[in-house]
């Protein structure tokens, strides 16, 4: 619940903080951004008989540039938490990170969509009552990014994460991201 705390307070700092125009307006996903996401992850792993659903959440960080074509690229990195809770086997996750690149297109008459794709690294820490254990896999997603001015911008975005030896996660989540 601290987490939660400290991510809520960075976002609210952030909004306040993104009131003035710090960039071109005329590319709206072009910069250093931070966000807040939430949503359901479904995580199965290979002991499990269906998938663990739970809320995850998180915080996001990255840079982008947009080419005057209306490609963008960028770096990203999250730090969450998605709940996963087998109560049965007592597994439960502490936190996962990551850190990865993302492309995508901007359309739309004034610029303010941008759809794209995501391939990162990821590391969740797996926990029990005797042992801490960090697995290590491979994200793959994509989503869609609204802006809905300047310094803000509303983003949907779903994830699949392979760790190996059949466990594995999806997620859906929502965001605010804010440009600087």
């Amino acid at each position: 619940m601290k987490f939660t705390t400290q991510v809520l307070t960075a976002v609210s700092l952030i909004a306040l903080a993104t009131t003035a125009s710090f960039a071109d307006e005329d590319d709206k996903f072009d910069g250093f951004y931070l966000g807040a996401e939430a949503g359901i992850d479904w995580t199965k792993l290979a002991t499990d008989n269906k998938r663990d659903r739970n809320v995850y959440y998180g915080g996001v960080i990255g840079i982008r540039r947009q080419l005057a074509n209306g490609l963008v690229f960028g770096i990203e990195g999250t730090f969450g938490d998605n709940g996963y809770d087998n109560q049965r086997l007592g597994i439960t996750t502490d936190y996962e990170w990551s850190a990865g690149l993302t492309v995508g297109t901007v359309f739309g008459d004034e610029g303010d969509n941008l759809v794209y794709g995501k391939a990162a690294y990821v590391q969740t820490r797996f926990a029990t009552d005797l042992l801490e254990t960090n697995e290590g896999g491979w994200r793959l997603g994509g989503g869609y990014e609204r802006s809905i001015s300047d310094n803000v911008s509303l983003r949907l975005s779903g994830d699949y994460t392979a760790y190996g030896n059949d466990n594995g996660s999806w997620a859906l989540k929502s965001a605010f991201i804010f440009k600087f």
